[in-house]
């Protein structure tokens, strides 16, 4: 069977991408688990690259560049200012189709519904297949925390971006809602989508009722799978963790508030290390200036942005994992706690509910709800047996989820059932 796969970026053609990753983590992991030799699969993978280049074979992969040139800084600002609404993908319709026609493919894979390459459905007739990742519709909905709007960030530290080079939040809000009604366009040209929560199945259905739905699980970087578990540390000091990105969504305003808590109520000797953000960074100031709390005050540590071994280490060292996001599916950053067997506290948003059982798997609270968050830390301080018991069911019941064999079983029948769909007259 051959498999045409259409990514922002893959990491095994090389490093030279438009969008800069640190890692492509569940890509790269799929990528090479379908290149077993004991599956008759022959993979294509397209993607945006910075230089000019032409298909590159390699072993049983086949890889298909797709030149997309860095913008300039007056390019971005023109772009911001004018052209954003105005974006067509005709363009890009078109190399994705020459890609097609060359590679011959049985089957297409399309990685989250807000890519642009799903511009190409309803334009071939070869069996298209989304794998959703996010949603824009919901995640514009839950954009802003709450206390803050499009004044807030007007009016303080990042208002010459917000007026003059238009690349601050309140753009990407603006650029989210245009990109929204894309993702509507996508959603009714949907035959086929890939899933594996409660919540990315209701939104399939709602926007796109006609799509046949299938749930296949996901598999997470290698460097998780191979790990020792998680063991409990000394509690000398109560260390928790959280791996986030620069994004007003993520929840840095309720691990600012929560620690904040933790300091003035319970007394508790703890230090909070945030993964993916930089200490010196805009973002916290901005966040630490509008609530009127400083990170250093509050026990809050930033770790910068780390690689797998790194996270995997600093998950290791810490009692407690924490995921505050507003919105989210199925954050891989608490799937790989989960798989260490770190216990984990995460907002009951999303996708998140079928990933973390309440007290059985983990904990959930509200989102924006630094009182609960700082007493189910408190409790897990004073039980660490609880600490335990969570962090072996969690990881139990990780090590089901990304099982390799079963995904690839799993996505591997899918192809077959979208192509004998496909064939059937």
């Amino acid at each position: 069977m051959k498999v045409l796969f259409f990514n922002d970026v893959s990491k095994q053609y090389n490093s030279k991408a438009v969008i800069p990753y640190n890692s492509s983590g569940m890509f790269d992991t799929l990528h090479d688990a379908l290149m077993d030799d004991d599956l008759s699969i022959e993979l294509g993978v397209a993607f945006f690259h910075s230089e000019k280049s032409g298909r590159e074979e390699c072993g049983k992969t086949t890889y298909y560049p797709i030149y997309r040139k860095k913008r300039t800084s007056l390019q971005k600002m023109f772009y911001y200012w004018y052209n954003y609404k105005q974006e067509s993908h005709n363009g890009l319709r078109s190399d994705m189709l020459d890609i097609v026609n060359d590679f011959k493919p049985d089957v297409i894979q399309i990685f989250g519904i807000e890519s642009q390459f799903s511009c190409i459905l309803g334009y071939t007739d070869i069996p298209v297949i989304v794998h959703l990742q996010g949603f824009l519709n919901p995640t514009h909905n839950a954009f802003y925390p709450q206390g803050m709007n499009r004044y807030t960030f007007l009016l303080k530290k990042y208002s010459y971006n917000e007026w003059l080079f238009r690349n601050g939040y309140n753009f990407a809000a603006e650029h989210m809602s245009v990109r929204c009604i894309k993702e509507r366009d996508y959603f009714r040209n949907l035959q086929f989508s890939l899933g594996r929560t409660e919540w990315d199945y209701q939104i399939a259905q709602l926007l796109s009722p006609q799509t046949k739905y299938f749930h296949v699980d996901e598999l997470l970087r290698e460097e998780f799978m191979r790990s020792r578990p998680w063991s409990m540390p000394a509690l000398e000091k109560f260390v928790l963790v959280t791996n986030i990105s620069e994004t007003i969504y993520k929840g840095l305003d309720l691990i600012l508030k929560t620690a904040k808590f933790l300091r003035e109520l319970t007394g508790i000797n703890f230090e909070w290390r945030i993964i993916g953000v930089q200490a010196n960074s805009r973002f916290v100031e901005f966040f630490e200036k509008n609530f009127q709390i400083k990170s250093s005050e509050v026990n809050v540590r930033y770790e910068g942005v780390c690689n797998a071994e790194q996270i995997c280490s600093l998950l290791l060292e810490s009692h407690v994992y924490i995921h505050p996001s507003y919105i989210d599916n199925s954050p891989n950053s608490l799937c790989e706690a989960q798989l260490l067997g770190l216990p984990v506290i995460a907002t009951y948003v999303g996708g998140i509910p079928s990933l973390v059982a309440h007290r059985e798997t983990g904990m959930l609270v509200p989102s924006n709800a630094p009182y609960e968050l700082c007493y189910w830390l408190k409790y897990l301080y004073q039980h660490p047996e609880t600490m335990v018991q969570l962090g072996h069911a969690a990881r139990k019941m990780a090590l089901i989820r990304h099982s390799k064999e079963k995904i690839v079983s799993d996505l591997i029948n899918v192809y077959h059932q979208m192509v004998n769909k496909a064939i059937t007259p």
